[in-house]
């Protein structure tokens, strides 16, 4: 699974000069992860981290399911072959002198799931990292609902933050019309919803994910393919959807109301 604050991604540049109806100015396109349902338009791609990091993402998945499906007793070669995947995608960053949050974060993260099934001897704990990530991030959402912070609203405030403090100092709100001021202006009851609503899509995502895959994680080694390709089409397609559906609800267009 790919989820960084967003949850995966580097994208574009954001650029200020769209004042949001959060009264920030935002970005007028680009962004990843959370960071892309903040934008004036939205990139599917650059959301997902582009298509290196849908491939940092995807491959070490991939050769994992295909050797397992070869030689189903090759545990400890699948998980070399992966782990060797995302390590050479984080070298070939370092050597291009690019971004390297992405790459690292998938090393670290194969890493310990390769660790968690080589001393387990079950391939499916392969997955099981990616399990308690997406329990974390579902449990997130949930509770900032119940907090009264949707994750969806604090993520696009955070964006439209950022960017004001780079413009110059006619273009930032004042303090009472902050990029907070939603949570308790009252000219801004639906966007206050709509957060909700964003928020209430983005833990569905997190929840499907579970429901689809603790059962075939727990069916053991038996499941494991299944459990690999379930992982593949849930994970950055569901992600740019979701994505998708969440600036639709927030999109900086929308008026407040």
């Amino acid at each position: 699974m790919t989820t960084t604050t967003g949850t995966p991604s580097s994208g574009g540049t954001p650029s200020p000069g769209f004042v949001g109806p959060v009264g920030g100015v935002r970005p007028s396109s680009g962004g990843s992860g959370l960071g892309a349902v903040g934008a004036e338009r939205f990139d599917a791609l650059a959301a997902v981290g582009g298509l290196r990091g849908i491939a940092e993402s995807a491959v070490p998945t991939v050769v994992f399911v295909l050797v397992l499906a070869l030689r189903p007793q090759a545990l400890v070669p699948a998980l070399l072959v992966s782990l060797g995947v995302s390590a050479l995608a984080l070298v070939l960053r370092l050597l291009q002198r690019q971004g390297t949050t992405q790459a690292v974060g998938g090393v670290v993260l194969v890493l310990v799931s390769a660790v968690w099934a080589w001393r387990s001897g079950e391939a499916s704990n392969f997955y099981a990292t990616g399990l308690v990530i997406n329990g974390v991030w579902l449990v997130a959402c949930l509770g900032s609902l119940v907090a009264g912070w949707p994750l969806v609203g604090v993520a696009v405030s955070a964006v439209s933050s950022s960017v004001s403090s780079s413009a110059s100092t006619s273009t930032r709100s004042s303090p009472a019309t902050g990029v907070m001021g939603w949570r308790s202006d009252p000219g801004q009851r639906g966007l206050r919803h709509r957060y909700r609503l964003g928020t209430a899509v983005l833990a569905a995502m997190f929840c499907l994910r579970l429901v689809v895959e603790v059962p075939l994680y727990l069916a053991g080694d038996s499941a494991v393919s299944a459990l690999g390709v379930a992982r593949l089409v849930l994970g950055v397609p569901l992600f740019a959807l979701t994505l998708w559906l969440v600036w639709l609800l927030v999109a900086p267009g929308r008026q407040a109301s």
